[in-house]
């Protein structure tokens, strides 16, 4: 009797083991999952690139005709573009080095920062925070996900552009938990003894969990300066948890 009730217990066990196994593998492979609508999309069906500069495109997403998008990042984001990094190293005639990006790479200046783990190091999804629409292996243009097609144009190019309020995201792959909290400013004008007479403030709340996040970058007030010309006063950098009933993407043709 015993032995037959301690067969049962442990084929038991093994049955809960395995399935709870089978679950945390599951997560492990499970990959992100980016839908909305191209708003003003023109164009045939066309896959998504979700590499950066440089390097052999990837295709893992598309749009159709109608302006429905699906783009799925896969897992482990970061040795993906580790690998393609090193792929293009290896060229003879790379024109760069290129390497995994850490937090002052998306989120400078630092600079009165609280960060809990400084030597995370994270994957930007895309070029710059847009997606690349190929069709039959051409580039035919740029999504971009933002509050508007002017508040993205000025953000492409803020040299030729007045700034405008609005927001865009990002998607980040981080390889581990970090938070970066805390407000740092930037001069806009000095006066002659170097003394600031109006700087731009930045506000941080970001939380990244290990995997996939969605990072907002908002500008919320704008002045002039003693020339006339706007200027951003205030922005933030926040983590998104539900961004999908307010999310517009914007189509740019080659």
């Amino acid at each position: 009797m015993f032995k037959y009730t301690y067969a049962t217990v442990l084929i038991a066990l093994l049955l809960v083991f395995n399935s709870c196994k089978e679950k945390v593998e599951n997560i492990k492979e499970s990959n992100f999952i980016v839908t909305g609508d191209v708003i003003d999309y023109d164009g045939d069906v066309a896959q998504v690139n979700i590499m950066g500069f440089f390097v052999d495109p990837l295709f893992k997403g598309s749009v159709d005709k109608n302006g429905t998008l699906e783009i799925e990042l896969p897992n482990e984001f970061n040795k993906t573009s580790q690998k393609a990094f090193d792929d293009y190293n290896s060229l003879g005639d790379a024109a760069y080095e290129l390497s995994a990006i850490g937090i002052e790479d998306i989120f400078s200046p630092l600079e009165n920062l609280t960060i809990s783990n400084p030597n995370a190091k994270i994957a930007l999804a895309g070029k710059y925070y847009g997606f690349e629409t190929y069709r039959d292996g051409i580039r035919t243009g740029r999504i971009f996900p933002g509050s508007s097609r002017e508040f993205i144009t000025y953000n492409i190019n803020p040299e030729k552009h007045d700034p405008i309020k609005g927001h865009f995201y990002m998607w980040l792959y981080s390889d581990s938990d970090i938070s970066i909290k805390g407000s740092n400013g930037s001069p806009i004008e000095v006066d002659e003894s170097g003394n600031i007479i109006k700087e731009s403030l930045r506000d941080y709340n970001v939380h990244l969990s290990k995997g996939w996040n969605v990072v907002k970058y908002t500008i919320k007030e704008l002045g002039t300066d003693s020339e006339g010309d706007l200027q951003v006063l205030k922005s933030t950098f926040t983590t998104e948890g539900n961004y999908k009933n307010e999310i517009k993407w914007h189509y740019f043709q080659l």
